[in-house]
């Protein structure tokens, strides 16, 4: 899924995209599309990531906070490093279906 494509309410979403910012809570996404706010626990990385890698978000849910949509990573939700190639890749197959 491109991150223009989410709304409010959505669940068990996937995304990928490149990390350019993050905090020990938040991470700020971007693909082709847009950027988008993803709140995390380090219970869901799988490796260590910091910004400027490109990750895949597993089962994630959107909501709106102050005005702001967010994608909340569930408890059993995943953050998994990928390659730049794996990223444009998966975001290509998105575009096509």
């Amino acid at each position: 899924m491109k991150i223009n494509e989410i709304r409010v309410g959505m669940r068990k979403i996937t995304l990928y995209g490149k990390i350019t910012d993050m905090n020990p809570f938040m991470i700020v996404l971007e693909d082709s599309t847009g950027k988008a706010f993803v709140r995390y626990r380090s219970r869901n990385v799988i490796d260590p990531i910091k910004i400027g890698d490109y990750v895949t978000f597993r089962n994630g849910r959107v909501v709106e906070y102050s005005g702001i949509i967010q994608i909340r990573v569930e408890p059993s939700g995943r953050i998994i490093p990928i390659t730049k190639a794996q990223a444009e890749l998966h975001m290509m197959r998105d575009s096509i279906n």
